[in-house]
């Protein structure tokens, strides 16, 4: 029998404080990539993200089925000092703590950064807030729509005669995740060179500013916001969804060598010669009259006719897909993105797979999502304390201990 391949991530611990979407995300990419990701939660303040759609399979939530595989789970109460106490020495033997507490919990806790590094040195200590460390929203609770509305992504979102549209995912959690397992990678790569931990940032505030490089480029040129397109785009005519006979669709004739052969794809080749669409600048001029001529044309053939004729043509087009359509597609099928994963209490469910492939050592889903207090006994005891001790914390509320614990290998 073959060697089982090696993660890339194996034999790093790390302790995961966080809710909802951004700190698990960022956990779970750790976990499938080896890292032993230990989920800390009460019994009193579970993690959100187990009940906030209120869609369970086998009394399990289902935004927790995903986010927390391949994660051990650890029931201790932070507000008392013994619990403070157990985490403290777990934490003087981990190597990442990332905690997406409300600025300045931790602080109050006596969790955080500061008295943390000592115990360890080698500590990577990864706070993930709404709005960052410093300022005067540090400290105010935060979501997804809030960074949005704050991050100006919500202004330019939406139909130009209307007001801003919140994203329909929740993107601002996703690239705070995102920001923060570049920002753990690249701390664990630093301590290899070092010898020593660091503290990381990252925050959703600061992803939706990453995310608007390219407009807000333009706007410290030119001090005008770009407001609000659609579908559409500020400086590229055609560029937006046309309604189908049937469903939506994407075109963008992104360069003027296109648009010719655009015209001779739907049939109207007279189109390539008028003189209000003949370049660029002509077509952005003349965009409504444009815009209402193709809506036109769109609407007397089906998506999928169209598709045909225009990517024989080399124009840039999709399907505008809605989930249904979208977990169907034969590119996603292709990805390998939408996988099924087995549960002992939720069975076999559908889940996404983990979005960077890696050649030679690529993450993999192992372990179901952990009920809350899983694997306490376990961890605490690989932490040196003994079975008296374990049950003497679980007797007096400090740690919460599941009946029937699950011996967890994170390594598969």
């Amino acid at each position: 029998m073959a060697d089982r391949a090696v993660l890339p991530l194996e034999g790093v611990r790390v302790l995961e404080l966080a809710h909802l979407i951004a700190g698990p995300v960022c956990g779970m990419y750790l976990a499938d990539m080896g890292a032993d990701v230990i989920k800390v939660e009460s019994r009193d303040a579970p993690d959100a993200g187990r009940d906030v759609y209120r869609l369970y399979r086998g009394g399990e939530g289902v935004l927790h089925l995903t986010v927390n595989r391949n994660k051990r789970g650890l029931g201790v109460d932070l507000r008392s000092e013994r619990g403070r106490a157990v985490f403290r020495r777990l934490a003087a033997g981990a190597d990442v703590v990332i905690e997406a507490y409300r600025g300045g919990v931790a602080e109050r806790l006596g969790i955080d950064w500061d008295t943390l590094s000592p115990l360890n040195p080698r500590l990577i200590y990864c706070s993930i807030s709404a709005f960052g460390p410093h300022g005067p929203w540090r400290e105010k609770p935060g979501l997804d729509s809030l960074a949005q509305a704050l991050g100006g992504f919500m202004a330019i979102t939406g139909d130009r005669a209307g007001g801003p549209v919140l994203g329909g995912a929740p993107v601002a959690d996703t690239l705070g995740a995102l920001l923060a397992i570049q920002g753990i990678l690249t701390a664990l790569i630093a301590r290899g060179r070092t010898g020593r931990g660091q503290r990381v940032d990252a925050s959703l505030i600061d992803g939706m500013l990453l995310a608007h490089t390219a407009r807000l480029s333009v706007f410290h040129e030119t001090g005008e916001s770009p407001g609000r397109w659609g579908s559409g785009h500020p400086e590229i005519a055609p560029y937006r969804a046309f309604a189908a006979k049937d469903a939506w669709l994407f075109v963008a004739v992104w360069v003027d060598r296109l648009w010719r052969p655009f015209c001779e794809a739907i049939g109207r080749p007279a189109l390539a010669d008028e003189p209000r669409f003949a370049a660029r600048r002509d077509r952005l001029k003349n965009r409504a009259a444009l815009d209402e001529i193709l809506g036109d044309v769109f609407r007397e053939r089906t998506v999928a006719d169209w598709m045909d004729v225009l990517e024989r043509a080399d124009v840039l087009c999709a399907p505008v897909n809605d989930y249904a359509d979208l977990v169907r597609h034969p590119q996603v099928i292709a990805s390998g993105m939408i996988v099924e994963q087995d549960h002992p209490r939720a069975g076999r469910f559908k889940t996404i797979a983990t979005p960077v492939k890696l050649g030679a050592t690529p993450g993999t889903i192992r372990t179901p999502a952990p009920a809350l207090g899983e694997h306490t006994r376990e961890i605490l005891g690989e932490a040196g304390l003994t079975p008296d001790e374990i049950d003497a914390l679980a007797a007096s509320g400090t740690i919460h201990i599941t009946q029937g614990d699950a011996v967890h290998d994170p390594t598969g």
